[in-house]
């Protein structure tokens, strides 16, 4: 995969090497011209690339940006969240986690945790949800009853294992997007292999139109001795 700036730097280059060797294939046949006992008398033939155009198919490979959020703290929406995804993981894994009720969640734990994500907000940050998973909320499960019922230890650790991710993913959907910033998009030029059909990429077609323009650069000497060196745009 390369960058997209790449990949049209590499055309840029490749277009302006194909008007040199054209160029310079003129210069090889004016000479022959003035050389040829009646062609000397024509115009020796040059071609440019007034403007060129091109369709090119290109599929997304990753896209590096930096994003800003917001931490808000709805209590009612978080404890919906939370317990929500309680009753589900206790249902579906046969644990017996307790609700998370408003007076637990008023705990300095809980709310030092609440203060500081707060005071976070408007960073730039490449990931919302690696951001989220550095957070230690060992302190908040501490701090909460877990089970009511616990036949063995394993069912304490699993317990803390979901309650983990629960107060995760409940902490990363109190975060809304305020901005994003784009650094750059990677690009495969190559759509057409046979892997391509059954992934979910995402596909582009660039439209490239590029006209021509030139410049002359002149170097002279004026009456001070001075090297001057003048250029001019076509």
């Amino acid at each position: 995969m390369i960058k997209l700036s790449d990949y049209l730097d590499y055309l840029n280059n490749e277009i302006i090497q194909a008007r040199k060797k054209a160029d310079e294939k003129t210069i090889l046949v004016a000479k022959e011209y003035a050389k040829h006992e009646y062609l000397k008398y024509f115009k020796a033939p040059r071609y440019a690339f007034p403007n060129i155009k091109m369709d090119i198919p290109l599929k997304i490979t990753d896209i590096n940006s930096q994003s800003k959020y917001n931490f808000r703290f709805d209590e009612a929406k978080f404890l919906s969240d939370v317990n929500e995804k309680i009753e589900a993981v206790n249902r579906e894994k046969q644990l017996n986690i307790s609700p998370v009720s408003s007076e637990q969640i008023q705990s300095s734990e809980f709310q030092q945790l609440f203060k500081t994500l707060e005071r976070q907000d408007q960073k730039l940050i490449t990931n919302i949800g690696d951001e989220i998973k550095k957070i230690d909320v060992l302190p908040q499960i501490k701090s909460l009853n877990i089970g009511t019922f616990r036949p063995q230890d394993t069912t304490t650790d699993a317990e803390n294992t979901e309650m983990k991710r629960i107060l995760t993913e409940a902490l990363l959907n109190r975060y809304s997007l305020v901005s994003t910033k784009l650094n750059d998009i990677f690009i495969d030029p190559h759509t057409t292999g046979a892997e391509d059909k059954d992934k979910d990429n995402l596909f582009i077609n660039l439209h490239v139109e590029m006209e021509e323009e030139g410049i002359r650069i002149v170097t002279f000497t004026d009456k001070n001795g001075q090297t001057i060196e003048e250029i001019t745009f076509e």
